[in-house]
């Protein structure tokens, strides 16, 4: 494997998920920054990339119950199955209410999730009737209780509690349609209280869109950011990281997401401000930190401006 050096940074990929950057051991300004960098961009990935996982995993419950999805909603349900590893309560279905308690691995075997989620859709007590999914601004409230979640390559934990509102903007249904024929647009706000594995709890601030479209069975989920804060725009999240640092991420490119590379980011570019030093992540790189032309991407690059002033990079893995 080839190694590319950036000033004294040597940037090497060990395993999936994991990175090694040769530091200069004699300077541990520099080391603690490049170790606050790669946390500041892998808490980031973590929380974005599992809280979608279960605001999929939602979809998916609702999907199977006309109650929930929309009498009137014509899709392909075919073949729409449970999340695995959870235990369904739909004794509150009736008034649009659905607990899932999470006891294992996901589906693809990533994560370990225990803890538990309620969804709910909006309910009219009065005519007891509830406003399905499918219909254009309809809102899902997603709590998440105590909910831990693992990554299984790292073995990194947090544990998720907080509240996550969901906008379907154009109505429509994630079904098993091979081709969308008008894209799903949701939009994702919420307050959410993060503890991680070092037992620090932060608040951390949600504001984007997932654009989500497919033709002839392929997906394709673009993510942007959508709130404007601390004198930023295009803001997808901000709150206190976990070394008590507040920061705000914008989505300055799109992320572009497919299921033909297992949802993997194939473009974009987040970066990262008010952290250690402002810190740009471009998604769908090669070994070498390179755009990847074809196939599925390696990792993502990380680029900072170091304490003394030099630029820094670092690639990690999916």
């Amino acid at each position: 494997m080839k190694m590319k050096f950036i000033t004294l940074i040597a940037v090497t990929a060990l395993t999936a998920g994991l990175t090694s950057c040769r530091k200069d051991k004699s300077d541990s300004s520099q080391m603690e920054e490049l170790t606050q960098q790669q946390t500041n961009a892998g808490d980031d990935e973590r929380v974005m990339a599992a809280t979608d996982e279960i605001s999929d995993d939602a979809n998916k419950i609702i999907a199977q119950h006309p109650r929930l999805r929309g009498f009137n909603y014509w899709g392909i349900f075919t073949g729409q199955v449970t999340p695995c590893n959870t235990t369904v309560d739909t004794s509150l279905i009736a008034q649009g209410q659905v607990t899932v308690t999470f006891n294992g691995l996901s589906c693809d075997g990533k994560r370990d999730r225990s803890g538990s989620m309620t969804i709910q859709l909006p309910y009219d007590a009065n005519t007891q009737t509830v406003t399905p999914w499918s219909d254009a601004g309809s809102q899902l409230t997603v709590t998440f209780n105590s909910l831990t979640i693992t990554q299984v390559s790292s073995g990194k934990s947090f544990t998720l509690n907080g509240v996550r509102t969901i906008t379907n903007v154009n109505g429509g249904l994630v079904d098993n349609s091979p081709t969308f024929t008008t894209p799903i647009l949701h939009h994702i706000t919420g307050m959410l209280q993060i503890t991680f594995d070092n037992n620090t709890t932060r608040t951390w601030n949600v504001d984007r869109n997932r654009l989500i479209e497919r033709t002839n069975n392929v997906t394709t989920i673009t993510s942007t950011g959508n709130a404007s804060e601390g004198g930023y725009s295009n803001v997808a999240m901000w709150g206190i990281n976990r070394l008590g640092n507040m920061f705000y991420v914008t989505i300055d490119t799109a992320i572009v997401r497919s299921s033909t590379c297992d949802y993997d980011a194939m473009s974009g570019v987040k970066i990262h401000h008010g952290v250690v030093r402002d810190l740009t992540v471009t998604f769908g790189v090669d070994q070498q930190g390179n755009p990847q032309t074809s196939g599925c991407p390696y990792g993502y690059r990380l680029n900072w401006i170091d304490v003394h002033g030099n630029p820094r990079q670092c690639i990690v893995a999916y």
